[in-house]
């Protein structure tokens, strides 16, 4: 007999018995064949990407198109700036300018930093170097402070008289002792902090920037009062005067060991007055050649001028030496 209530039972367990087919694939249907619905969703997504592509291209144009127009006008505003007259007199004037401080600077810094002026101060000799440090600490035997001339020619081929240089020359200044007298002091500052305990690395630094500081001014004093005595310092005889400034390391070097050596006071100010005596009896006779010149530059003097040369080359030599020398030793 026919139930009908039996037949709804097994259709509703058939149900439950399919398998799950899941809506996830629009592009499958339950016996894994593609559906028109699911071919029509990816046309219309590669339409959407070729559209977003042939978007993409006229933007790439434009772009590079408004590129080169700002180019172009970037370009056409420098032509224009060149074009200008006024633009034009103000590179010319400024190129003349240029021109004419590069010839300055050749014709007026040169001569202070030629090589030839400089290697003249180097040229030494061992027995040299020997006998200019006698010389600065015991100067009182020394017979004559008169330098030496040597005859040589120009590029002209004309006769001149020139200084001799220090390997001929004793009384002749030179810049290989006060350098290296210079740099055994700082690293003798170092040293001895060393021992004492005080050393750090900022203290190179500040032992070369506070030397360094005292040879600027000591040399600036002498230049200023050169000016203001009227002496006539040619400008070649500059380093001159920065050799003649730094024999003081000589001494400096020779007090610091002696107050490191010797605890008394009375010792080490014997020792300070015995070598600054002798720096200032050595420059006061090495300087009078460029203070008080000889022969036909003699004449020009007046007394009063002369008297006044001698009291600053006095002071000079032993009394500012002297408190340089305490100052840094």
């Amino acid at each position: 007999m026919y139930n009908p209530y039996a037949q709804q039972a097994e259709d509703a367990n058939s149900k439950q018995q399919q398998p799950f087919v899941s809506t996830a694939q629009p592009f499958a249907n339950q016996n894994g064949r593609f559906t028109q619905a699911g071919y029509n969703q990816q046309q219309q997504q590669q339409q959407q990407q070729q559209w977003n592509n042939n978007m993409q291209i006229p933007q790439q144009q434009q772009q590079q198109q408004q590129q080169q127009q700002n180019n172009n006008i970037s370009g056409q505003g420098f032509n224009t700036f060149l074009n200008d007259p006024a633009a034009q007199m103000g590179l010319r004037f400024s190129q003349s300018a240029f021109n004419a401080s590069q010839q300055y600077m050749q014709q007026n810094i040169k001569q202070f930093v030629s090589d030839e002026n400089i290697k003249y101060y180097f040229k030494v000799s061992n027995s040299y170097v020997l006998k200019k440090l006698l010389l600065i600490v015991f100067p009182y035997r020394n017979k004559t402070w008169i330098r030496q001339f040597r005859t040589t020619t120009d590029a002209q081929g004309n006769s001149l008289e020139i200084y001799s240089t220090p390997v001929d020359d004793l009384n002749a200044p030179d810049l290989y002792i006060p350098s290296m007298a210079l740099m055994t002091y700082i690293l003798l500052w170092a040293v001895m902090s060393g021992i004492n305990g005080d050393f750090h690395p900022q203290l190179l630094g500040y032992a070369l920037t506070r030397t360094l500081a005292f040879y600027i001014v000591d040399i600036l004093l002498l230049k200023i009062s050169f000016y203001a005595l009227s002496i006539n310092s040619k400008p070649s005889k500059i380093w001159d005067l920065v050799s003649y400034s730094g024999y003081k390391f000589v001494t400096s070097l020779l007090l610091m060991v002696v107050k490191h050596f010797f605890s008394s006071y009375f010792v080490i100010a014997a020792f300070f007055l015995a070598l600054s005596f002798s720096l200032g009896f050595f420059l006061m006779r090495s300087l009078r050649y460029v203070v008080l010149p000889s022969g036909m530059d003699s004449g020009a003097i007046s007394p009063g001028s002369k008297r006044l040369r001698t009291q600053f080359l006095f002071m000079y030599s032993f009394v500012i030496q002297a408190v340089l020398v305490w100052l840094m030793a």
